[in-house]
């Protein structure tokens, strides 16, 4: 694991943590032109990040949300993957971090590769974690994964918005440990 790690299955596409923004001579060798940068605070609100950022001339997007099972991820995977997308098309790679680089950011990056392959959110998972063995979205983005996946399988529109209104209506919120209580009861 580098503070920088391509993605094998999607060409262009890195994961990692925050600090790798902070490393220009990493990120150059990655060809990085885009940044999705999904963490709970303000990049700018860090020692001279403000202007030492906005001199790497990136494409930037933020998403500023917690590392929480009940933050609702699900309501950006839409522009996440869109951003991811655009930024492979135009640019000539795109790095999508968190703090540590292991949740959120995997998350975003395994919603992309279930838009773009078609495939099942393990199989995505399965594809990040072989350029970053670490991943492991926490088991509320994990279902909202899921929820996303049937949300593809149907059209755009009313149909989409209303797999969208079930999930967010009756969602589960619950401590971290009830999470994890309710996970080991679906596998018995």
């Amino acid at each position: 694991m580098g503070w920088v790690d391509p993605i094998p299955r999607a060409p262009g596409l890195h994961l990692g943590g925050l600090w790798a923004l902070y490393q220009p001579q990493l990120m150059a060798a990655a060809n990085i032109t885009h940044v999705l940068s999904v963490i709970d605070f303000s990049l700018y609100t860090l020692n001279g990040s403000e202007d030492f950022l906005k001199a790497q001339q990136y494409t930037h997007m933020i998403i500023h949300i917690e590392d929480d099972p009940n933050e609702n991820l699900l309501q950006h995977f839409e522009a996440m993957t869109e951003f991811i997308d655009r930024g492979l098309r135009e640019g000539t790679g795109v790095f999508v971090h968190c703090a540590m680089g292991k949740s959120r950011s995997a998350a975003a990056a395994v919603a992309y590769l279930v838009w773009k392959e078609n495939v099942d959110r393990d199989v995505a998972l399965a594809w990040v974690c072989e350029g970053r063995p670490v991943c492991g979205p926490n088991l509320g983005f994990m279902e909202q994964l899921d929820v996303w996946s049937r949300m593809l399988k149907v059209d755009v529109g009313p149909e989409r918005r209303e797999v969208y209104d079930t999930w967010e209506k009756g969602r589960f919120r619950g401590t971290a440990h009830e999470w994890e209580a309710r996970e080991v009861k679906a596998r018995l």
